[in-house]
C-alpha cells in the first residue's frame, strides 16, 4: 500500500494572518475552495491544494457541524503535533523570502545526515520545518 498526504487543515483565529504568514514563508498560492458555508482558504503549490484553513468562529455552526466542536485556534497550538515539514528546493532564496518578510527563524543541522533545516513559528503557535539536502557545516541558529 502506497500512501501519501493530500493535505494539512490548519484551524485559525485570523485567516487573513495566517494565509498571508503562509504565502509568505512557502510561496503558496491561493486558489480554487468548494463554496463551504464556512470561512476558509485553500493555499496551492504545483497546482495542488496542500493547506486548507479553516478561520474558527465560535457562533459558526456551519464550521462545528462539518468539522467538529473546536471553537478556537488560540491555546490549543498543535496538539500532540510538534510541528509540520517541507521539502524546500531553494534554500539560498528562502532564506532571502524571510529576511525581507522579517520573518524570524531558525536553523540547525541533522547529525550526520547534514539535512539542514529552517523552523519558522506562525500565527496560531502553527511551526513549520523546511529541510534541504545540502552540505553545510552543523550549526544551530536563531535569526
Amino acid at each position: 500500500m502506497s500512501i501519501e498526504i493530500n493535505h494539512i487543515l490548519v484551524r485559525t483565529n485570523d485567516l487573513k494572518n495566517m494565509s498571508q504568514f503562509l504565502i509568505q514563508v512557502l510561496s503558496l498560492e491561493k486558489g480554487f475552495r468548494p463554496p463551504f458555508h464556512f470561512a476558509g482558504v485553500w493555499l496551492y503549490g504545483d497546482d495542488k491544494p496542500l493547506i486548507h484553513l479553516v478561520e474558527i468562529a465560535p457562533d459558526d455552526e456551519s464550521l462545528s457541524d462539518y468539522l467538529g466542536g473546536k471553537t478556537s485556534a488560540s491555546g490549543i497550538g498543535m496538539g500532540a503535533v510538534d510541528h509540520i515539514a517541507f521539502t524546500g528546493a531553494d534554500y539560498p532564496e528562502l532564506l532571502n523570502r524571510l529576511k525581507q518578510q522579517q520573518i524570524k527563524y531558525y536553523e540547525r543541522t541533522v547529525p550526520s545526515t547534514n539535512e539542514h533545516q529552517v523552523f519558522v513559528d506562525g500565527p496560531d503557535s502553527l511551526k513549520l520545518e523546511l529541510l534541504f539536502n545540502v552540505d553545510k557545516p552543523s550549526t544551530n541558529t536563531r535569526i
